[in-house]
């Protein structure tokens, strides 16, 4: 009985301690990216057309670059309170944390205050109880002792109790930086950010536009925000942007696609002469400064001729940078190239050159190219075609012959086509001798036709 009794109350317990293990809820899934984002339109003095519009696509963009997103519109003083200490909560040592406003803002004796949709402001005074201290934020962001913090402000328009008071400064104040944090502003301290005609205010359409842009880091994010808030409202407007960043910050990572050579075929015990000499002329340059490059341009559908010289300015941060702009890998794929007044932008890299230049051996290779607001991608096939012999202008020379077939699409519109280089590369000029490079629309039209001869070189 005693025994029956006691194995009775043992399967009672170790039933209830199954119960309780099971009953524990499951491990939180851990965040790495958290951002606030608050916009504020409709105020009872001066309300504002476009920060819900603003806080909404900023919530969609970020949410596409890996945030959590806390988000409010129309937030009363209290209801940013809360915002704020649900967003402080959420960070950990090992999040990112970003804070995002649209609205009214306002400076008062050197402190940058956001106001709420229900601020009742008569007097100067009254300011730091009726709104949120943006030095409240910044706390709250520090205590999370997290490596990158980010502040987005387009708060900086004009002040909505201008007929009871007036402020000694107007828009937001400078303020710097903390350790591991870029604070960006509308527009530069003291001055006013416009609202903007369309859909977003002026800045936050370019910040939307330009700072997730794949392998963007943020800092050039904001130079082309800055550049085109400029542009636009000629000059009136210039953003800013305080930083004391302490390593590299991209709000999408870039997208690097591996060549997937095929193999080639299994090498003979004793290689032949003539493939040892392709070996050798495939053999990926060793830029140096000062190497120069002389090509004679043919256009067949202009019928017209050009010259174009190329020398090395530069080498550093593992682009080789010609006297024209160009910047390229140390491959010698284009990177960017300028076009006019505007810089052409290749994600990776437009992948003409993988080495080593094995005859028989096959990429498979995909880019993106940015050109003002155009973008398009290009997927294609690089083949090593094989040793050739051409006539060129600098005599007889031995190369090797390679194409690059590659199939390109525009995102906006439906613009697609193929794009054909072939070219012939000398590893002792370190550039090819000769190009030939056809561009059509997939509806047949030919868009372009070029020959590219070298006549005449220096390298190292």
């Amino acid at each position: 009985m005693n025994r029956g009794y006691r194995a009775g109350l043992f399967l009672i317990a170790m039933l209830f301690a199954a119960a309780h293990v099971f009953a524990q809820p499951a491990a939180p899934r851990k965040v790495t990216r958290v951002a606030l984002v608050i916009g504020n339109s409709a105020y009872a003095k001066s309300p504002l057309a476009n920060p819900q519009n603003d806080a909404a696509d900023m919530a969609k963009m970020l949410e596409g670059s890996g945030f959590k997103v806390i988000r409010r519109e129309n937030a009363t003083l209290r209801e940013m309170h809360l915002a704020v200490r649900e967003f402080g909560d959420a960070l950990t040592r090992d999040s990112t944390g970003l804070f995002y406003f649209a609205g009214h803002g306002l400076q008062v004796r050197g402190r940058n205050y956001l106001l709420p949709v229900d601020a009742d402001i008569a007097r100067e005074d009254e300011v730091s109880f009726n709104a949120l201290d943006l030095a409240a934020v910044l706390e709250k962001m520090d205590s999370a002792r997290n490596p990158t913090n980010l502040v987005i402000l387009d708060a900086c328009r004009n002040n909505p109790f201008a007929n009871k008071f007036k402020v000694a400064a107007s828009g937001l104040a400078q303020i710097d930086a903390p350790p591991g944090s870029i604070i960006a502003f509308a527009t530069a301290p003291g001055s006013v950010a416009a609202d903007g005609a369309g859909r977003n205010g002026l800045y936050t359409k370019y910040v939307v536009q330009d700072i997730a842009k794949p392998g963007v880091k943020i800092e050039d994010a904001f130079k082309a925000v800055r550049s085109g808030v400029r542009k636009e409202s000629n000059g009136a407007q210039t953003p800013w942007e305080s930083t004391s960043l302490e390593g590299e910050f991209y709000f999408r990572a870039p997208v690097v696609v591996a060549a997937k050579p095929k193999p080639p075929p299994k090498p003979e015990p004793q290689a032949s002469e003539s493939r040892k000499r392709a070996l050798l002329m495939g053999a990926a340059p060793q830029f140096a400064i000062g190497d120069t490059w002389a090509y004679r341009i043919t256009d067949h559908l202009n019928r017209g001729e050009r010259s174009v010289n190329l020398t090395v300015s530069e080498i550093k941060d593992h682009e080789v940078l010609l006297s024209n702009g160009t910047a390229m890998d140390y491959n010698g794929n284009n990177l960017r190239r300028p076009q006019g007044d505007r810089m052409r932008l290749y994600t990776p890299a437009a992948t003409l050159y993988v080495f080593p230049m094995s005859p028989g051996a096959a990429y498979e290779v995909k880019f993106r190219e940015e050109y003002g607001d155009t973008t398009t991608d290009t997927a294609g096939q690089i083949r090593v075609l094989g040793e050739e012999e051409l006539d060129t202008a600098l005599g007889h020379i031995k190369a090797i012959k390679v194409e690059r077939v590659g199939t390109w699409k525009k995102l906006k519109g439906k613009d697609s086509g193929i794009s054909t280089w072939t070219y012939w590369y000398n590893a002792n000029m370190k550039k090819p001798v000769r190009f030939e490079w056809t561009n059509q629309k997939s509806d047949g039209r030919m868009l372009n036709h070029e020959t590219h001869d070298l006549v005449s070189y220096k390298v190292d």
